[in-house]
């Protein structure tokens, strides 16, 4: 059995490479309708310096992920997900604490708490001298024990969600999520993560493991993680842009991402054409929170895999 010293400096490794995974995402430029180093997106609340407010914040609560996944094992998945839900918790307080109550990262906790607890629960390591930690079957096992994971959560929540509607006669509260959940049935972060998150094994790891010859290319890995944005944005159906634009604005936003994806567009066309978009974004109040949410666990992802070194993602 691992000693408790290698458990907590693997924790600790792990979870600077998911906070660096979020800073990463964060600084990628130019993001339409979200916030980077030239924007504020499609948001008055917040900039770039509230997401590294955030991410420090959330940085000791992603080892404690890891480490209950370490303790827990991943033989009871549902055990699992309740513990990390537990931690979550406080991480969220520890997020709009260092946010002044701006939800940058709520998506995102909840994903990276289900992800880091399976890696520790796998015994997953850190990266070293270009040895990488994970192949694509390791991958699939821990999105596998993430699917299991959560669809425990997503089944809970939804019987939960319903007791409470029905309690309350019609004068309860509801989340975003929750509300889009009860109006149109769409299952959000929660249905992601029962699926085993689709869009990341099927769209973005794929397309981040053929660019591996581009990434020491001097702005290489900005340019990749750029493209990936928008094959994950022409796929996923976000339901932050349904909730800020409704349903047409999902159909446009998609079917524009799929169109610049198909046209393959140089480097520099790329990057004027998201930049014209974001303006779009910001007066449409549209901001695609879902899709910037998966690329960051894509990025942590690649750093699993070797895909990326830290050094490229310091852009």
């Amino acid at each position: 059995m691992a000693s408790d010293n290698n458990v907590n400096a693997r924790a600790c490794g792990l979870a600077r490479l998911a906070e660096a995974s979020l800073v990463a995402e964060a600084r990628l430029t130019p993001k339409p309708g979200l916030v980077d180093c030239a924007t504020t997106g499609a948001h008055t609340d917040m900039d770039l310096s509230t997401f590294m407010a955030s991410a420090r914040a959330l940085g000791p609560l992603f080892a404690e992920y890891v480490a209950a996944g370490s303790e827990l094992g991943p033989a009871d998945p549902a055990a699992l997900a309740d513990a990390v839900r537990r931690i979550g918790v406080r991480a969220e307080a520890a997020m709009f604490a260092a946010t002044d109550g701006v939800n940058t990262h709520k998506g995102a906790n909840f994903t990276f708490a289900l992800v880091l607890g399976a890696v520790g629960a796998l015994g997953v390591d850190m990266p070293a001298d270009g040895i990488s930690a994970l192949d694509e079957n390791d991958v699939r096992k821990v999105l596998d024990l993430v699917s299991r994971m959560g669809a425990g959560l997503l089944d809970h929540d939804v019987r939960a969600l319903h007791e409470r509607v029905s309690a309350s006669e019609g004068s309860v509260e509801l989340s975003h999520g929750e509300a889009l959940l009860l109006a149109r049935g769409m299952q959000g972060v929660r249905g992601e993560a029962a699926q085993g998150y689709p869009q990341l094994a099927q769209t973005l790891l794929p397309y981040l493991r053929s660019q591996r010859s581009d990434r020491h290319v001097p702005g290489g890995a900005r340019i990749v993680l750029l493209r990936a944005l928008v094959k994950l944005m022409a796929e996923l159906e976000d339901t932050n842009v349904v909730h800020r634009g409704g349903p047409d604005a999902l159909v446009s936003h998609r079917a524009f991402c799929r169109a610049l994806d198909e046209r393959d567009v140089s480097d520099d066309e790329l990057v004027y054409t998201l930049a014209a978009y974001d303006r779009e974004l910001i007066r449409t109040n549209v901001s695609p929170g879902g899709a910037a949410d998966l690329l960051s666990l894509g990025i942590f992802f690649s750093l699993l895999e070797s895909l990326f070194t830290l050094d490229d993602i310091s852009y």
